[in-house]
């Protein structure tokens, strides 16, 4: 789809909800920014799950870490559970040589914050990242290690975003406390929403799907056509939907991410993303 010009029709591009806590200095609304630092009771774990290829799971996973870390208080990890050349882990760049893997098999001696940080990468906005790389062995874990994984990043993360390869989302949605839906503006959409659908209500994830929120990749003008069809299939069923506007810097594979090099509209979307799952979160 070709970008949609300057911020001009920016409501109908990205849907934005509003809600709760104390202002930092950002460029997103008050409103969006209160609902970012909504308080939770407890550590939290968000799944994010492309429906088809290509939708845009690993970006929307490191946007969403970023804008979460950018404007709460308490930590933000979002852990690499899908190896590869564009995985999340490469997005961020690599600092430690040490794996999500090998964090599993140290998972006892890591009983303070200053242990866990030489397992992750840290980003400018905050974000802590533990990275997968090219370890083989990530496809072996089963449903106990994300038991264990969740329940040791719950110590030092308020929120915890998984980022899981197709292999690894039966093992990954039991631990999930919010389930994020991601769909590319395109003619696939209205299928690989419906297909999504059918598979979670099938498999016994139905009150998480009813929870989940669905979000469309790189709208455009020219694709809103095929957001409304799929937008038609989601009503209703899901919590919520937001549209993310077309951006270049997010469409660039194998690139490192610059939050500060993305267009507004793309910015205020993701702000209005993350308030919504903080508040879904919340309750």
């Amino acid at each position: 789809p070709s970008p949609a010009t300057g911020t001009r029709g920016w409501r109908r591009l990205a849907k934005v909800v509003t809600g709760g806590s104390t202002p930092v200095r950002s460029t997103l609304s008050p409103g969006d920014v209160e609902r970012l630092r909504t308080p939770l009771p407890g550590p939290r774990n968000l799944v994010v799950l492309g429906c088809t290829g290509g939708a845009g799971q690993t970006v929307t996973a490191l946007m969403i870490g970023h804008t979460l870390a950018e404007h709460r208080d308490d930590k933000v990890a979002a852990v690499d559970v899908n190896p590869g050349p564009n995985g999340l882990s490469r997005r961020v760049g690599a600092q430690t040589s040490e794996t999500l893997t090998a964090l599993l098999a140290n998972a006892e001696t890591v009983t303070e914050y200053e242990q866990m940080r030489s397992y992750v990468s840290r980003t400018e906005s905050g974000l802590d990242v533990v990275q997968t790389l090219d370890d083989p062995y990530v496809q072996t874990l089963d449903d106990r290690d994300y038991g264990r994984l969740t329940e040791l990043l719950g110590g030092f993360y308020e929120l915890t975003l998984l980022d899981p390869a197709a292999t690894g989302v039966s093992r990954a949605l039991p631990v999930a406390d919010g389930l994020v839906l991601v769909v590319p503006a395109s003619a696939d959409a209205e299928r690989a929403v419906s297909m999504t659908f059918e598979w979670l209500e099938g498999n016994g994830y139905g009150a998480l799907r009813a929870s989940s929120v669905l979000v469309v990749n790189g709208v455009s003008k020219r694709s809103l056509p095929d957001v409304d069809a799929a937008e038609g299939v989601a009503r209703g069923r899901c919590r919520a939907i937001v549209r993310i506007p077309w951006d270049d810097h997010l469409g660039m594979s194998y690139t490192k991410i610059d939050v500060n090099a993305l267009r507004p509209a793309t910015r205020r979307a993701h702000g209005a993303l993350g308030g919504v799952l903080v508040s879904s979160l919340a309750k």
